[in-house]
């Protein structure tokens, strides 16, 4: 470890909980896994083990029920335009569009 306290890529595995490295594992052998498989596979708290991954910084990204390992070097895709605000405008009668 650093004098500042950052981990090398290395040191992640030595921070978690035997269920984290277990997660850890099934998720390097099968590539894509759900909570309910994780259960399956005796992963009593599925969901703290991932959140533990995600705090020793292995790249775990969630893909509708499924999770997954993703490359740390692949750029993420830029989020969506947000939608515009519409604008209400008096008719030419002076009433709102709401009021009839």
């Amino acid at each position: 470890m650093s004098p500042l306290g950052s981990t090398s890529v290395d040191d992640r595995g030595t921070e978690l909980t035997s269920e984290a490295r277990a997660v850890l594992a099934t998720l390097q052998s099968e590539g894509v896994v759900s909570v309910a498989g994780l259960r399956a596979a005796g992963v009593t708290m599925p969901a703290q083990a991932l959140y533990a991954l995600q705090l020793a910084g292995w790249p775990v990204v969630r893909r509708g029920s499924s999770w997954r390992l993703t490359d740390p070097d692949v750029p993420v895709p830029p989020k969506p335009a947000p939608i515009p605000r519409v604008r209400r405008v008096l008719r030419e009668d002076g009433v709102p569009p709401s009021e009839e």
